[in-house]
């Protein structure tokens, strides 16, 4: 994508070589490292905003769409980004963080998907909820090779929220687990 759509969508005009202006600290043990931690950090604040978000997600990922993200690799400054937004102020941050998760489908991301279940937000722990028990998002159509039965139906148990427990119960029955 050339400077100027990125400009369009308000994302920093690259510069020399095509790396983004960062402010970071001058320290020589920080390096590239840090430039891109605050780069990959800068695309997830991006997600809050609606014209931003697409190419944003697109340069932290590699696409948008769920094709093509069965498709990437991402890169573990990426993951470790996605993470970190998980804990974000803003619930559409996390919200996105979630649903790349989702689609990337890496086991990596299951801790920090369990611990999303006890957001505040109901609309954010409904779609934890559905990151662990759906597999068409997956790339291989497959749920992730973990056991989250027991986290589901604590869910399904006890949540406030009549949504996020229709959800839970949704994903036990895609995971062929039997409801009493």
């Amino acid at each position: 994508m050339a400077w100027w759509h990125l400009a369009a969508y308000g994302l920093p005009r690259p510069v020399l070589g095509g790396r983004w202006a960062a402010q970071v600290s001058t320290d020589p043990l920080y390096g590239m490292k840090a430039k891109q931690m605050t780069r990959h950090s800068e695309l997830v604040e991006a997600f809050a905003d609606a014209k931003r978000r697409n190419p944003a997600i697109i340069e932290l990922v590699g696409a948008i769409n769920a094709s093509d993200l069965r498709r990437v690799k991402v890169s573990p400054d990426a993951k470790a980004a996605l993470i970190a937004g998980l804990g974000h102020r803003n619930a559409k941050v996390r919200w996105w963080c979630l649903q790349l998760m989702d689609h990337l489908a890496d086991e990596s991301y299951l801790e920090p998907i369990l611990s999303m279940l006890s957001d505040p937000v109901a609309k954010v722990r409904r779609h934890a909820v559905h990151a662990l028990g759906c597999a068409v998002c997956k790339p291989n159509r497959q749920a992730l090779a973990v056991d989250v039965e027991e986290a589901l139906r604590r869910t399904l148990e006890t949540d406030p929220d009549v949504k996020v427990r229709d959800e839970a119960r949704q994903g036990l029955e895609r995971l062929g687990v039997p409801l009493a």
